[in-house]
């Protein structure tokens, strides 16, 4: 049934395609399957994937900061074989492998994407890392607040930077005689792995992960304020764990529906609302006319931080690049570089690149270089202080 209509689908829609394997027994084992729309979100938004399994939706984040997804597939066993047919189909039938990877910590799956992804950057949900801490922790220590609030700070610190990391982490560890703890000396040892930890240096703020389609629904606490739990409350309202194969995938389409009922509705209001501007700012308003209506609204909140937080230190210039020097509402000091000769930016904190805004924020620095050499009035020093 599930085969005839993913081909009854192909007949109608030349842009479905689907792959998948039998056993000896001829026994469904593999299945891999992507809508034209699955496909087109992929397109548009597929630099960054986060996968899970044994149902396995290969999942993204829109222009709208939101779930979109970008296929789907069933494996019958989590192994090395299985992993490499799944991820050899996504790339065939879309075209090319994303830039980034998220998966668990799972090992096979680790060699699996260096084989496969060769240029694909692998990094581990830093959630799912989290959720076994509990675990790890001796039995005395599991109601200790006060090293949970600890380990939360150093491993969710947004601009914490590799080497406070490091010093962090083994305070930590040396505090609460953690240090020898096999589990948590394994983990930091794979650090480089951690999304959290290279966010700020490498990659967008991305979703993270949901977890196994039947088994782990009722592990995960609704009150996360992650994508992730988000998209895998949004999956659990249309699936039941005792689900048939059939049930399952029609539950699915289901669920697809809305998302795409909700990603149409969420374009409807892009193109027929007016953004409502907090300040005259010539920023806030350039900054309206480019991002998606929830892109603008998280870009007007961190403007509206910075003009109240940041204060300009020095400008100076060395050779092609000019050198400005701010500082945060920490008291800490972070650097941004124009290059003339390539005309690039790059910033200490790279924040706009964690909130997955760096498309065009090189716009709006570029408007701010020019206000340096500029006469400004009040309205465009509040803009030079971002």
């Amino acid at each position: 049934m599930i085969l005839n209509q993913m081909s009854r689908k192909m007949e109608n829609y030349p842009a479905f395609t689907y792959d998948f394997e039998v056993n000896s027994k001829d026994r469904l084992i593999r299945l891999f399957w992507c809508d034209p729309i699955a496909k087109k979100n992929f397109h548009l938004y597929g630099d960054i994937v986060s996968y899970c399994m044994i149902f396995a939706p290969f999942t993204g984040k829109d222009n709208h900061v939101r779930p979109v997804s970008f296929g789907a597939g069933l494996l019958s066993k989590e192994n090395a074989d299985s992993f490499s047919w799944l991820f050899e189909r996504f790339v065939k039938y879309m075209g090319f492998a994303p830039k980034l990877s998220i998966t668990d910590q799972d090992l096979g799956m680790k060699v699996v994407v260096e084989r496969v992804l060769v240029d694909t950057r692998h990094r581990w949900c830093m959630w799912h890392i989290m959720f076994k801490v509990v675990e790890k922790l001796r039995k005395n220590q599991l109601g200790n607040e006060d090293l949970k609030k600890e380990l939360k700070n150093c491993v969710w610190s947004e601009l914490i930077e590799p080497e406070e990391f490091d010093e962090a982490w083994n305070k930590v560890m040396e505090k609460y005689g953690l240090k020898d703890n096999e589990w948590f000396s394994s983990i930091f040892a794979s650090r480089k792995f951690w999304v959290r930890i290279l966010l700020w240096k490498h990659i967008f703020y991305m979703m993270k992960y949901f977890c196994h389609y039947a088994e782990t629904y009722s592990s995960i606490p609704e009150n996360l304020s992650s994508i992730s739990a988000s998209q895998n409350i949004f999956f659990k309202r249309y699936s039941k764990s005792h689900s048939n194969l059939v049930e399952f995938l029609m539950n699915y389409n289901n669920a697809l529906d809305v998302q795409k009922s909700n990603n149409n509705r969420l374009e409807y209001l892009d193109f027929n609302m007016i953004p409502t501007l907090k300040t005259n700012s010539a920023l806030v308003k350039h900054a309206s006319t480019i991002y998606s209506y929830s892109g603008f609204k998280l870009t007007q909140s961190k403007i509206e931080e910075a003009v109240d937080n940041v204060t300009m230190v020095t400008v100076s210039i060395f050779g092609e690049n000019e050198i400005y020097v701010v500082n945060d509402k920490f008291s800490k000091n972070w650097t941004m570089s124009y290059s003339t000769s390539f005309d690039s930016y790059a910033c200490g904190c790279k924040m706009f690149e964690r909130l997955g805004l760096y498309a065009v924020v090189t716009i709006l620095l570029l408007k701010l270089s020019r206000l340096l050499s500029a006469n400004i009035n009040d309205e465009q020093y509040l803009a030079l202080k971002l």
